[in-house]
């Protein structure tokens, strides 16, 4: 039986492999002033950061206050998976204190991926958020680490393994 992270925004979600950014010492060390995806699960060659929402607003809906809270969104998303890459990579390069656990096995050579989990969100409309998610990301991030980005529902994340039911 695999591992579980529990009511992530309402999903269980598969553990294995995983570092548990969000509930880590360095994390809440490091107070108010980072953001955190929920984990970073290794897998194969990739390094997955997972942030898990349970709504993000409708990209269809052209309302003046849908389109801040949409681009608000997304800017948080964004914040929250280059915090994350950067907390974590203190770690490997031991700036920050926290230890990996024994079981958290990453290749020499990692590529990233970035995936947003929005629990019953229409399919169409994870694929109208990705570009704008991509969009969002500085440039420096995207010329240097060349991340992948998915934007999927909870039913999509089930599966790819990355969720339970």
């Amino acid at each position: 039986m695999a591992k579980l992270i529990k009511d992530q925004s309402g999903m269980d979600f598969i553990a294995d492999n995983t570092f548990h950014i969000e509930e880590s010492a360095a994390y809440a060390s490091i107070g108010g002033c980072v953001k955190s995806v929920e984990f970073i699960r290794a897998i194969d060659d990739k390094l997955v950061f997972i942030e898990a929402k349970t709504t993000f607003p409708n990209p269809d809906n052209p309302s003046s206050d849908n389109c801040k809270r949409f681009q608000a969104e997304i800017n948080d998303v964004c914040d929250k998976f280059i915090h994350s890459l950067n907390l974590y990579s203190s770690i490997r390069v031991g700036v920050n204190e926290e230890t990996l656990a024994d079981d958290f096995v990453t290749f020499e050579t990692i590529s990233l991926v970035f995936i947003l989990v929005i629990k019953n969100h229409e399919p169409s409309w994870c694929r109208k958020i990705k570009p704008k998610f991509i969009a969002a990301l500085p440039l420096y991030l995207k010329k240097i680490w060349e991340p992948e980005v998915y934007v999927i529902n909870h039913k999509t994340a089930i599966k790819e393994n990355l969720a339970i039911v």
